[in-house]
């Protein structure tokens, strides 16, 4: 699908494919899946991510898509903590406050990707539950319990993430939640340190409704089939399209096929050959009329059954007739067969 988008819009980026498959996604019917619309309009699930991905839709919107803005950050400092993980239902909360001067010098405005790396003591890891809120009050459960995970090392400068905020505004408080879910039994883990690293572009939250309405339009398909090409982005260098080539095995393949179609040309073309020189050096008549084989009136009379007569029989430069030499063929007025076989010879 995405070589598809490619090929009537050449000058996607990969956060472009990105914008669109999240601006084109539709959600997936599953009576297990926790739909969620986020604050730009955008329906996710921890089972289904977006959810299905259509090449109408993905084509229609390359064909008309303007790149994003260049990719923008931000990185929190390390925020050290040191705070035990209760057992659930308790949990800790870390809050980190994201404010307009810290997103100043990038320009981001927009969220995008969201990452949080942790480091935490815990003697069974995949008892930890850690959930992320977004300023907008979105959920992402950004690591869940892990049944079969008992490796006591923690996590050490882990960092997971999520894209259930995509679209929504960067600026505001973003919070942390840590649970333990597991045996009562062991020692409570510790949280360390964690930080927080936001990835996004300068659009605004009107610039994505914007273009969510212009992508709506195309869905008709009108615009991909009345020729309507968008320029590129200047200094944009697309590669050109490169030839097949023919690899290795194939050509092996080409090269085997060929020695055999060769061999059995020259084989049958042999047997041909061979078969008519094979007739042309043994004929049956070499020269003169062939005489087959006649009824003699006196035989005939007397029921004599067999008579030998010359097959052929030729003149020699004098006139002379002259019997060929040759077998004899035994004629029985009773087989006509025999005599037409012999007929048949000359």
């Amino acid at each position: 699908m995405i070589a598809l988008m490619l090929q009537v819009r050449p000058c996607l980026t990969w956060r472009d494919v990105q914008h669109i498959i999240v601006f084109t996604a539709t959600q997936y019917e599953d009576r297990r899946a926790d739909w969620v619309t986020n604050e730009a309009g955008f329906s996710h699930s921890h089972q289904h991510g977006f959810g299905l991905l259509k090449a109408w839709r993905l084509v229609n919107a390359a064909k008309i898509w303007t790149s994003v803005p260049y990719l923008a950050s931000y990185v929190s400092p390390v925020l050290k903590e040191n705070k035990a993980i209760p057992l659930s239902p308790h949990s800790l909360e870390v809050l980190w406050n994201v404010s307009r001067t810290d997103l100043e010098m990038s320009g981001l405005q927009t969220l995008e990707h969201v990452a949080v790396t942790v480091s935490i003591t815990h003697p069974r890891r995949g008892s930890l539950e850690l959930q992320l809120f977004c300023p907008s009050g979105m959920m992402s459960l950004i690591g869940a319990p892990r049944s079969m995970d008992s490796d006591p090392s923690g996590f050490e400068d882990w960092t997971f993430s999520t894209v259930r905020c995509w679209g929504e505004r960067a600026r505001g408080p973003y919070r942390l939640v840590v649970r333990d879910v597991g045996d009562e039994a062991l020692p409570a883990g510790t949280l360390r340190q964690w930080q927080l690293t936001l990835y996004g572009s300068a659009w605004s939250p009107v610039d994505i409704r914007d273009r969510q309405r212009l992508l709506d339009d195309a869905m008709s398909g009108k615009y991909l089939h009345d020729g309507f090409t968008l320029p590129c982005p200047p200094g944009l260098k697309i590669p050109e399209e490169v030839g097949y080539t023919i690899t290795p095995n194939t050509l092996k393949t080409l090269v085997l096929v060929g020695c055999f179609a060769a061999f059995w040309t020259v084989y049958y073309v042999l047997e041909v050959y061979l078969s008519q020189r094979n007739v042309a050096s043994h004929p049956v008549c070499r020269s003169g009329p062939c005489l087959g084989p006649q009824r003699n009136r006196k035989a005939r009379e007397e029921g004599a059954e067999l008579e030998s007569v010359p097959l052929c029989s030729s003149k020699d430069p004098g006139g002379v007739e002259a019997e060929a030499a040759g077998p004899l063929i035994a004629a029985d007025d009773q087989a006509p067969g025999l005599q037409g076989r012999a007929e048949q010879m000359c």
